[in-house]
């Protein structure tokens, strides 16, 4: 049995530096607290750098904003309305040099596997690493992992998965990135698409120039699958328009089970094969990509969810389609839902769920199933088809951040309390980073106010200590969102199940 050979102590520990973790050590270090983070990998920033996810969905606040304004004033970010793009190895630097210049201390290559645990509170975390078994202690904790690694060792409940779907978890990419890319071709040959007689945006398999591509490639006998129904493609702020780099997460992995290791390892290596076929796919059928090289495969596979904490509140997926405000709200969510379906099919994600009737200010019709069970492979709902309205945000609240029965864990991140369609919509960088800096200033004022349980602070509190950080909770979203709300239009639902605010000429203000 290995000894403890090292012990640390601190007065928050953070564990998990991916984009929750990395914002929670900054802003608790910086409101003065001995703060310590722990890292399994040897850089921060999570499945926005080490996964290739380098397109910044959400609002864009606080830390998160500071952080791409950084590498913006270096020439490490591509800045754009929605969606600015981090170039991956800087901001992992980047990151790296905020959390230390806040004065908080790094941990690398430290495996969180367990605590000690007495009268309801964890008073310290055991790690493994190269120095062997070490112990953490400290007065608040913050999970920050991704898969409520430290919640589930505290015996907290998790839920996994939906009913819907019989626990399986959303579907799994692998971030890549191509070198020689051109994008300013690839750009063209999308608009050209757009005004071909085989395009239809009311056909998923023509809607998209690539999954139209696809699919011509499967039925000529070259690709044996629909390897990506839809994709992104995320420009690095490297080389010329027309010779690039780009990061891509496009191909699924279905039936997967995140807190298996076997399945992880099958989700690997099938992520491994796929994203093989692909370039060579892309390389032969998409403009723009004919000599595109694979610079390399994201050295973390792209997970979306795993285990769920339960905590004082489970946010809902209603309350994102009731565009739910909260008294403790600490961010202010924008984005559609967004749960990429856990089987295989047409549909990269569920852009919808189901509720019992109508709701304000969600875009509701009576549910439209039409019993092929692609977006529903093992259960027909009933009731509603609830659409997020692109005009609106809700807000997720302090409250959803306290772990139940331990007093002093906070989460934030994809492992929030949240249930399943809540948590696919939430999941991305920008909220995580704003749950994480939620959480920081959270632990900082459970420490100064010597509260016995995290359940005691007022979530009020750290919402105003969000706003005197500069995090603008007092007012509706700007910028990209506010031309949303102003843009006179009908909001409908498109083919590929979400919300397009159409203008009387044809015009589309943006897809939701």
């Amino acid at each position: 049995m290995l000894t403890t050979c090292k012990r640390f102590d601190a007065d928050v520990v953070v564990c998990g530096g991916g984009p929750a973790g990395s914002a929670a050590a900054i802003a608790a270090a910086r409101a003065g607290k001995r703060t310590i983070l722990l890292e399994m990998r040897e850089s921060l920033g999570g499945l926005c750098t080490n996964g290739y996810i380098t397109g910044i969905a959400g609002v864009v606040d606080g830390i998160c904003k500071e952080w791409l304004e950084r590498l913006d004033a270096e020439g490490h970010a591509v800045m754009k309305p929605h969606l600015p793009t981090a170039e991956p190895e800087h901001g992992k630097a980047m990151l790296e040099h905020m959390v230390l210049q806040a004065g908080c201390r790094i941990l690398y290559g430290t495996h969180v596997v367990d605590c000690v645990k007495e009268d309801n509170k964890i008073k310290s975390v055991i790690a493994y690493c190269k120095s062997g078994k070490i112990e953490i202690s400290g007065r608040v904790f913050i999970d920050t992992t991704g898969d409520a690694d430290l919640a589930f060792a505290a015996e907290v409940p998790c839920e996994v998965g939906s009913a819907e779907f019989c626990g399986l978890n959303q579907s799994v990419t692998m971030g890549f990135r191509l070198a020689y890319v051109n994008l300013q071709k690839y750009n063209e040959a999308n608009a050209a698409w757009k005004k071909h007689p085989d395009y239809d945006p009311n056909d998923l398999k023509k809607r998209s120039l690539i999954v139209y591509k696809e699919h011509q490639a499967i039925a000529k006998g070259e690709l044996h699958d629909l390897l990506s129904p839809g994709n992104i493609v995320y420009p690095m702020p490297v080389g010329d328009p027309t010779c690039m780099d780009v990061t891509l997460d496009a191909t699924h992995t279905f039936d997967c089970h995140c807190d298996d290791v076997v399945d992880l390892t099958r989700q690997i290596v099938d992520q491994h094969r796929k994203v093989i076929w692909f370039v060579d796919f892309l390389k032969k059928h998409v403009p723009g990509f004919e000599n595109a090289v694979l610079e390399s495969f994201a050295p973390m596979n792209g997970v979306r969810d795993s285990r769920r904490v339960v905590g004082e509140y489970i946010m809902r997926d209603i309350d994102v389609g009731m565009a739910k405000k909260f008294e403790d709200g600490i961010y202010q969510h924008t984005e559609f839902y967004d749960t990429h379906v856990p089987t295989p099919g047409h549909h990269t994600a569920l852009r919808h769920i189901h509720y019992k009737e109508p709701v304000e200010p969600a875009i509701c019709r009576p549910q439209q199933d039409q019993d092929d069970y692609m977006m529903h492979p093992l259960v027909k709902p009933e009731g509603y088809e609830i659409r997020t309205n692109p005009r609106e945000y809700c807000e997720i609240p302090f409250r959803s951040l306290i772990a139940k029965g331990v007093d002093n864990l906070l989460t934030a991140g994809r492992c929030f309390s949240a249930d399943f369609h809540a948590n696919g919509c939430v999941r991305v960088i920008g909220p995580s980073m704003g749950m994480g800096q939620a959480a920081g200033l959270g632990a900082s004022l459970f420490i100064d106010q010597n509260l016995c349980a995290v359940r005691e602070l007022d979530g009020k509190l750290v919402r105003k200590a969000m706003m005197e950080s500069g995090v603008a909770l007092d007012k509706a979203p700007g910028g990209y969102w506010e031309h949303q709300r102003n843009f006179k239009g009908t909001l409908v639902v498109s083919p590929a199940d979400m919300i397009e605010i159409r203008a009387e000429d044809g015009g589309t203000a943006t897809m939701m």
